[in-house]
């Protein structure tokens, strides 16, 4: 009798459990991120101060460069980082901003982020000051390439599709061709150029991997400056810089004065313009937007500094250029839209399903379970 009633009361819980099962509704919504439009505009307006500030920075680091053959690249970005961290404490101090003291630990976590700057930022002057501004400005326009092949490597990213990779080989093709086209081809001012590109794209997509860890724009500026400032030191100190820039016979010139300060407060802006576009978007559109202010950059070049090669090349080179960086902007705008209207109808599901949960909830006491998963 007793294991026929266990039997019994087995029987009935499993009955009882399967009853329960039946009757449980399990409703599961998967939902993506979206992009709010106040942060499009934000990463517009971000994307536009870094566009500004970096023609602005170009033309002014060429005249200091050339036109006042003020040719100590390491010592100018040494410089530029003191005059950072100095302006970060100062702003800190007096209350305007809120930032943490910097120590080894946070320091460590920043540290490949800060090497790449340093060495982007070594090469880059060192091939803008060995080639004129405008082709400069074109070599600068492969960044885009290498960063679409790192995004997928370092933050595994989805591949991206075949219209925007078609606008990115599209932008590059036009950089190889006005190469080509240049005649005062100078192979060292190329391989800064090139080496540039790729530390310039390593530190966009850590920067933009350390962007999502709700860290700020400010908080990165600082992390970075502190981090370069010993290895620019460093570097300027073995090259020979660091002694041979107080022979330098300009340094009473008021002119030379005025430029070389507008250099480093502009350095300073421009690296603050490029982390909080990177952090507000994505290290790809911030080196397209790179790309497009590079256009702006060699079209103003080859009316001011001059020095570009007049054939057909160059400036079938500059079209392409063109066309790829209006191509991959048209695209992201109509990647935009998708999403936006994606949100719409996970927004019209969320509510459908919110009311259908409501009338299931009434009757609970008929042992009905619903279970929404989000």
């Amino acid at each position: 009798m007793s294991g026929s009633s266990n039997n019994n009361n087995s029987s009935s819980s499993s009955n009882k459990h399967h009853h329960d099962n039946k009757n449980e509704v399990v409703m599961e919504i998967q939902t993506e991120p979206m992009t709010s439009l106040e942060t499009r505009i934000k990463g517009f307006l971000a994307a536009l101060l870094y566009g500004v500030c970096s023609v602005s920075a170009a033309f002014i680091n060429k005249m200091l460069l050339a036109t006042f053959e003020f040719d100590y690249p390491v010592f100018i970005m040494t410089v530029q980082m003191i005059f950072t961290i100095s302006l970060l404490e100062l702003l800190s101090v007096s209350g305007v901003i809120v930032l943490p003291s910097y120590t080894l630990s946070r320091g460590r976590d920043f540290l490949w982020p800060a090497m790449f700057y340093g060495a982007n930022a070594v090469f880059s002057l060192s091939a803008l000051s060995h080639m004129n501004i405008a082709m400069y400005g074109v070599l600068k326009r492969c960044v885009p390439l290498t960063t679409l092949v790192f995004s997928v490597c370092i933050l595994k990213k989805d591949r991206p599709t075949k219209m925007v990779i078609a606008s990115i080989v599209l932008l590059t093709s036009g950089c190889i061709i006005a190469g080509y086209g240049d005649l005062s081809f100078i192979w060292s001012a190329y391989f800064c150029g090139a080496v540039s590109n790729v530390t310039q794209t390593l530190y966009l997509l850590l920067v933009q991997k350390y962007a999502t860890k709700n860290q700020s724009t400010v908080d990165t500026l600082q992390l970075n400056s502190f981090n370069t400032l010993p290895i620019l030191a460093i570097t300027a100190l073995v090259n020979g810089e660091m002694g041979s820039v107080w022979q330098y016979s300009q340094y009473s010139n008021p002119m030379f004065i005025f430029v070389f300060f507008l250099t480093i407060s502009m350095g300073c802006l421009l690296n603050y313009s490029l982390f909080l576009c990177t952090g507000l978007t994505s290290a790809l559109t911030t080196s397209v937007v790179g790309g497009l202010k590079a256009m702006v950059q060699t079209i103003l070049g080859i009316f001011t500094f001059g020095g570009i090669s007049h054939n057909v090349a160059t400036y079938l080179g500059l079209s392409l250029n063109l066309g790829g960086g209006i191509m991959y902007l048209v695209m992201k705008f109509k990647d935009s839209q998708l999403k936006e209207v994606g949100l719409k109808k996970v927004m019209s599901f969320s509510q459908m399903t919110n009311g259908y949960t409501k009338k299931l909830n009434n009757n609970a006491k008929n042992g009905l379970h619903v279970h929404v998963k989000s």
